[in-house]
């Protein structure tokens, strides 16, 4: 699987709420980072997996749109539009720095307004 479908089947997984997908993407070591101040808020799959799990049942309208994608080595970086994040009517953008090693997710870099 290359790294763009790796991405690809993880926003799919993401739109159609799916854990069990989702997750096997996911590094046991998967680590989540708040841009700029590089501070780990995500550490480890069952913390990973357990903020996706709050996250979809508060966001009964979550979905997300990709705007942009650039690979660059073993990252994409996904510019989008996220809309219903904990229940709320508006779309938030933010850019995602994916991380793929061994065909794994093992970090992401969030960036939001």
């Amino acid at each position: 699987m290359t790294i763009d479908q790796i991405i690809d089947d993880q926003m799919l997984a993401f739109n159609n709420r799916d854990i069990k997908n989702m997750m096997s993407l996911y590094s046991d070591e998967i680590k989540v980072f708040n841009f700029p101040d590089n501070t780990i808020t995500i550490d480890g799959i069952n913390e990973c997996k357990k903020m996706f799990i709050t996250l979809f049942d508060n966001s009964p309208k979550l979905y997300a749109e990709i705007i942009n994608t650039i690979t660059f080595d073993n990252k994409v970086i996904v510019h989008e539009y996220v809309y219903g994040r904990n229940g709320s009517d508006d779309k938030t953008e933010q850019i995602v720095i994916f991380e793929v090693n061994n065909q794994k997710i093992t970090r992401m870099d969030l960036i939001r307004k």
